[in-house]
């Protein structure tokens, strides 16, 4: 079976045509002739150029052949034989993940293994990744680039609950092979603190977490008494304005996550003006952010409320089409606050429980060899041997050229018959 790895430059076999043309049209020197009476000769209209037996096929078809050649050659033919594919198939290139997530017990265990992976590989590509899902996703784009050989993916990580799944793995073709190495094992217990939370119950708590095979354990210890909320002012009616405030203790008596107090907010009510300030289009990233979030609030959904967002002298201005003194300003207002300072969530890398090494070994796979079907991206071309035997002919029609004696009475009677 052939492959051609460049089918286009099989339009240049249309260039046979040249040596023929050539031929064909190739301009002889008749004989000149002593004749005694010219008078007798009658005058003719004789034609420039016209077309003529070619006189030497042996030096056309050389032409041809170096012309065939030359043209197949860059084609770049791959003959795909047996023996060819028993020599892919003993290759393997391999895509290597690494976990370097926070819950990974040991780097330099899962670094050493990866050496080891890479090392026997044909061809092989390691990609450190804290995510699994997307190591997996960068190594099936380069791995179908792959020249052909076997083709496999191994997975070095402590195999957290929750990192990857069967699910994860569908996207990788059928005949790739998958290995998932565990390098180490996890602490039986992490704990880690979590963002502090200001206003709640009237005070500054510091959250944390504890998780173990028994489950997740929350602590709340008080920490000093909330921060205020210099960073939200609100606009409002003039006749509002107490209602304003209770509005705005009332939303933060839920708790706000502490953050950066430079992102600062500006929310109007009906009634309030934002006086001189030049409205912007929104451009910093939090602002951004924090706009995506507002529009994709189930607060505002549920009070059947839609806000304007803006950047005004740089806060985030937000204004709402309802009066402070309404029912809903608490809920524009908390989802202002949650839009800004998003609440505190654990890290999934608490996780202590990790995928049990029978779920792991149901996902394994060998690789598949390769068919003549499925190849990958070739990398080789036979095309070498066919520009050798264009410079071989190359050198016979030389010399055949230079050999080639054909005196003007053979040329006259080529002419006449």
């Amino acid at each position: 079976m052939i492959r051609w790895l460049a089918p286009g430059a099989l339009a240049g076999l249309l260039l046979v045509a040249g040596p023929v043309v050539v031929h064909l049209l190739a301009r002889r020197h008749a004989r000149r002739t002593m004749f005694p009476a010219t008078q007798f000769v009658r005058a003719t209209q004789a034609a420039a150029v016209r077309l003529r037996r070619p006189t030497d096929l042996g030096l056309l078809a050389l032409r041809l052949a170096i012309v065939t050649a030359a043209v197949l050659a860059a084609a770049q033919p791959l003959l795909v034989t047996r023996w060819r594919l028993a020599q892919w198939n003993a290759r393997v290139s391999r895509a290597v993940i690494v976990d370097t997530s926070s819950s990974m017990p040991s780097p330099e265990m899962a670094s050493r293994l990866a050496a080891q992976e890479t090392a026997g590989a044909f061809r092989s590509r390691r990609i450190d990744t804290p995510d699994l899902r997307d190591g997996l996703a960068r190594a099936k784009t380069w791995i179908a680039s792959a020249p052909p050989s076997r083709r496999e993916v191994v997975i070095i990580s402590d195999f957290q609950r929750g990192a990857i799944d069967r699910d994860s793995l569908a996207p990788l073709a059928a005949d790739v092979g998958i290995r998932l190495v565990r390098a180490g094992a996890g602490p039986a217990e992490r704990s880690a603190s979590l963002t502090a939370v200001d206003f709640w119950r009237g005070a500054r708590w510091q959250p944390s977490a504890v998780v173990d095979d028994a489950g997740t354990r929350a602590r709340w210890e008080r920490d000093g008494s909330g921060e205020g909320l210099s960073w939200l002012e609100v606009l409002a009616a003039p006749a509002d304005a107490a209602a304003a405030e209770r509005a705005k203790r009332a939303a933060a008596s839920f708790g706000v996550p502490a953050g950066d107090d430079s992102r600062r907010v500006l929310v109007v009510f009906a009634g309030g003006e934002y006086g001189a300030l030049i409205a912007r289009t929104v451009e910093a990233a939090w602002m951004v952010e924090a706009a995506r979030s507002l529009h994709e609030s189930d607060l505002l959904r549920d009070a059947g409320i839609r806000v304007t967002v803006e950047a005004r002298d740089g806060r985030l201005g937000v204004r709402a089409p309802i009066a402070a003194s309404s029912s809903n300003a608490t809920a524009v207002l908390r989802a202002v606050m949650l839009a800004v300072r998003p609440a505190a969530i654990a890290s999934p890398e608490l996780e202590t429980l990790t995928i049990p090494d029978a779920e792991l070994a149901a996902w394994r796979r060998d690789p598949a060899p390769l068919t003549q079907r499925d190849l990958g991206r070739l990398d080789e071309s036979d095309g070498r041997w066919l520009w050798a035997l264009a410079l071989v002919l190359l050198g016979v029609e030389t010399w055949a050229r230079r050999r080639r004696t054909t005196t003007p009475a053979v040329e006259a009677e080529a002419d006449a018959a």
